[in-house]
């Protein structure tokens, strides 16, 4: 999930409170000083996460399940079209990874439960693992939901386009508007692209929105059959679009087809609003050739020319045991320090400059030789 999230800026008694505690107890915070103490009493209490249940495992498809989990009480009603990062510990280690919230904040503030909905990444180490080690009554850690992938504050007519799992954050949009009071769209179109007909997530309830609500009407395109995202598909569902804001989500490749064919049709930038699932591909970056010298490790590999992989698979592949969390430039915790060389920054779409240098591996690409502190 490509975002765009604020860093929190801390208060003059935020600050003070963290150099005290540093000081005092070589922590960022009290709470985390006593950490180790409270988990003894209350296992996989974190202190800087909010403590969670598994009610259900829901199952959506065959790669793809939802859990449904009641936050813990210091838990804030978020934005539909955020995201949360959940934490679980797997084989001794915590490991976490973001998901978009696919339920409404109308529905948090009725039941008190949110929903994530999950696709099973193929070759991923968590999202087949969660579903068969997760089960009703387990503890999970969360953060506060967080991400601009938001509706408009203004009821501006929308045009959502969502493909398979991208459909997550605008089903949560679509159930807040269905249950608002507020101000509606006058219409809303949601053209929703999955490879096959058994690959539409939540077919029955959209439907049944759809039909409840005349201000929504919601197209299911099967790819495999009638192509993908085009001209053509805006003229037949849409052909008022350039009057709309959008909302594209959904797998790299198709958002980035998707940017390529508005852009061709002079659509305004600041109309279109898109989420990533994962880092936003590289797009004619000059990536070129390059060694890469693991130095701490000493060990050096060579990738071709068209190579597209980040630096922390690469650094994976190498058993260098890079530190990562989130995979997607979010949580910082896979921070490197480059030594020389110059990286491609997925997410900011810029240059490093070639000396030393904190990056990302997640989201770092080699542009040409690169040494890292690994």
């Amino acid at each position: 999930m490509n975002t765009n999230a604020s860093t929190e800026i801390q208060t003059p008694l935020a600050k003070g409170a963290s150099w005290l505690a540093s000081s005092l107890v070589n922590s960022q915070s009290f709470a985390g000083f006593f950490e180790p103490l409270v988990q003894w009493l209350v296992p996989q209490w974190r202190a800087d996460r909010i403590r969670s249940k598994i009610t259900t495992i829901r199952h959506e498809s065959s790669d793809m399940y939802s859990l449904v989990i009641k936050p813990g009480l210091a838990f804030k009603c978020f934005t539909a079209g955020q995201f949360i990062e959940l934490t679980v510990i797997k084989d001794g280690a915590w490991v976490s990874r973001y998901f978009s919230i696919s339920s409404s904040p109308a529905y948090f503030q009725k039941t008190g439960l949110i929903e994530v909905s999950i696709r099973i990444q193929e070759n991923g180490r968590i999202t087949p693992w969660l579903v068969s080690a997760l089960e009703a009554g387990s503890i999970v850690n969360l953060t506060q939901a967080q991400g601009e992938f938001v509706l408009p504050e203004k009821s501006n007519d929308l045009l959502m386009i969502a493909g398979g799992s991208g459909i997550t954050p605008i089903r949560s949009m679509l159930q807040q508007l269905s249950n608002t009071s507020a101000a509606l769209p006058n219409h809303v179109t949601l053209l929703f692209y999955a490879r096959s007909a058994d690959h539409f997530l939540f077919e029955k309830e959209l439907k049944a929105m759809a039909a409840d609500h005349n201000w929504l009407s919601i197209d299911f395109i099967n790819s495999a059959e009638q192509g993908f995202f085009s001209e053509d598909h805006l003229l037949e569902y849409c052909p008022d679009a350039h009057q709309r804001s959008l909302y594209i989500c959904g797998p790299s490749p198709m958002i980035t087809a998707a940017r390529k064919e508005l852009k061709r049709l002079n659509f305004n930038d600041s109309h279109i609003h898109y989420e990533f699932f994962g880092p936003e591909p590289v797009d004619n970056a000059q990536t070129g050739s390059a060694n890469i010298l693991f130095s701490k490790s000493h060990k050096q590999i060579s990738v071709t020319e068209s190579n597209n992989k980040t630096l922390l698979t690469l650094a994976e592949e190498e058993n260098t045991s890079p530190v990562s969390g989130c995979r997607m430039g979010v949580c910082h915790q896979c921070i490197c320090q480059k030594k020389s060389g110059v990286v491609y920054n997925q997410k900011t779409q810029t240059y490093s400059d070639t000396g030393h240098q904190e990056i990302q591996l997640c989201i770092s690409v080699p542009v040409g030789d690169v040494v890292l502190d690994l």
